[in-house]
């Protein structure tokens, strides 16, 4: 997309549809401004609609404008801050704070900047989230208690005064339908799972719906059989309300038709941008990590393989860049390991760029991803990245011995070994960083952006009667329980249970 002519498009609103905006933000935080600031570059009108609570919810987005990440066209509405549910609450009682019966459980009241509280917020001993949130009418009056879900401050269910469920999905989906009622054309965007796809789902207003899909679906990312997440299952179940749901690597593509054969499925795969850097002299025994420091990441498989590539490499050093929950814990391991010498944790920086583009190589030690940005964003800037073979995303970036390096063992030995292998030959390191340099042209940016223009223009989904029963077939033939049923079949012996009965009858007849 490229709007020479200095002219808006007019004909669809995009509206992204996401929890809420971090300054700090990993992979999938980014994508989301990016998108939107892609789409605002051509489009008179884009709205992110945020879903969930933070009592500045205005000044995050300021923040990213200001620092040129998000585009300044871009209008921010939060439900909390915009609904017109909200304006039937009133402020929590003094004696609401403390609950019969739960003397254990720490109570919060919560409130928008300058603004009196609208809820409570119930924490059990010790956790980082919240498990409930109380609500009150205008009158003090226990009016809605809503829950979390597992690890999570977004809500998912409801229960009203008198104990009936509330669906909240539709409270917030109204509110969705709220905004898109006099925009033009408006294409709802879900770019999470989780919460915002049964909000995608239930929206009435919305003239399309896409859902942009960032992670691996399975339960065990290296195991297919092991099923569905269930934070994908709502979207997969109903993708016959849905227009498009778009993915981002190949091999994601190819299994999602064989588990979700019914899905309107499209892949677009994330591109290599040319940084506009100045050249940067190569540190052959530099390596470098990004990532968020949380479990899934494994950045401890990092650590500790370091342990082993100083054996062989004596002046190697490892930087990782990133915060989480897992600083203290890592740094402790750096410790006990005797590695403050050579590993650094560096925290968040803006900098990253540089040390990507100084290192000799970059490293992803994920349990899954949805397409890793590090690999791109290092490749673009001339360094190989050295990654685990992970659903999704190196397999089809990484040309393994040429640009970078595919680690099949996930653990920190054969980590290692790839590291020194790589840092032990300069020359080997500055040549795969120019071949790795070529992905701003294996994969264009002017291909990923006319790709996701192409899906915001492009006509709703037919939803025929025909359609309608060929997407149920699908979804009976690709079923659990079919499937199950097909093995079994097969396993029975001269030709399955069909045979087995020819052969009972033919049997009880003679």
């Amino acid at each position: 997309m490229d709007n020479a002519a200095g002219s808006l498009r007019s004909d669809e609103t995009p509206c992204l549809l996401f929890p809420e905006l971090f300054a700090r933000g990993g992979g999938l935080q980014r994508s989301v401004q990016e998108r939107a600031s892609l789409y605002a570059r051509d489009w008179e009108r884009v709205v992110l609609l945020t879903t969930g609570f933070t009592p500045q919810w205005h000044r995050v987005p300021a923040e990213l404008k200001e620092r040129g990440s998000l585009h300044p066209r871009v209008q921010i509405r939060n439900f909390f801050a915009h609904s017109a549910w909200r304006e039937q609450l009133g402020v929590p009682p003094l004696d609401a704070y403390a609950v019969a019966g739960e003397p254990d459980v720490v109570t919060k009241p919560q409130q928008l900047r300058g603004k009196e509280p609208f809820r409570l917020a119930d924490f059990q001993p010790g956790e980082r989230f919240p498990f409930r949130y109380r609500y009150f009418d205008t009158d003090g009056r226990p009016f809605l208690t809503t829950f979390t879900g597992p690890r999570s401050k977004h809500e998912q269910r409801g229960v009203d005064a008198q104990g009936a469920e509330v669906d909240w999905h539709a409270v917030v989906a109204a509110w969705v339908d709220e905004e898109l009622a006099d925009l033009r054309t408006p294409v709802l965007f879900s770019l999470q799972r989780g919460f915002n796809d049964p909000v995608l789902l239930a929206s009435k207003k919305a003239a399309r719906k896409i859902a942009s899909l960032h992670n691996c679906h399975y339960n065990d990312p290296d195991d297919r059989k092991s099923g569905i997440r269930p934070s994908f299952r709502p979207l997969f179940a109903q993708a016959d309300k849905v227009d498009r749901i778009v993915c981002q690597t190949q091999q994601q593509l190819d299994e999602l038709r064989e588990d979700v054969p019914w899905a309107p499925l499209h892949s677009i795969r994330y591109p290599g941008r040319d940084p506009h850097q100045e050249p940067v002299e190569k540190d052959t025994s530099l390596v470098v990590l990004v990532s968020q420091l949380i479990d899934r990441k494994r950045v401890d498989h990092a650590i500790r393989a370091f342990v082993t590539v100083l054996e062989a490499v004596p002046h190697a050093r490892l930087e990782i860049y990133g915060e989480g929950p897992r600083l203290e814990k890592l740094q402790a391991l750096v410790d006990e390991l005797g590695l403050g010498g050579s590993v650094t944790l560096m925290g968040y920086s803006l900098a990253v760029g540089e040390a990507q583009a100084r290192a000799a190589c970059v490293l992803l030690t994920s349990t899954f991803e949805g397409s890793p940005r590090v690999i791109t964003e290092s490749m673009s800037r001339g360094t190989p990245a050295v990654s685990y073979t992970i659903r999704y995303g190196p397999r089809d970036l990484i040309r393994d011995g040429v640009d970078g390096v595919l680690v099949d063992r996930q653990e920190p030995a054969a980590l290692a070994d790839a590291i020194v292998a790589l840092l032990s030959d300069p020359e080997r390191v500055r040549a795969m960083g120019r071949e790795a340099g070529r992905i701003v042209e294996r994969h264009p940016v002017s291909a990923f952006e006319k790709a996701w223009g192409e899906v915001l223009m492009a006509p709703a989904r037919r939803r025929t009667v025909a359609t309608r029963a060929r997407d149920l077939g699908r979804r009976v033939k690709g079923s659990r329980t079919v499937r199950r049923l097909r093995r079994f079949s097969r396993a029975l012996p001269h030709g399955g249970a069909r045979g087995t009965v020819t052969r009972q009858r033919t049997s009880t007849r003679g």
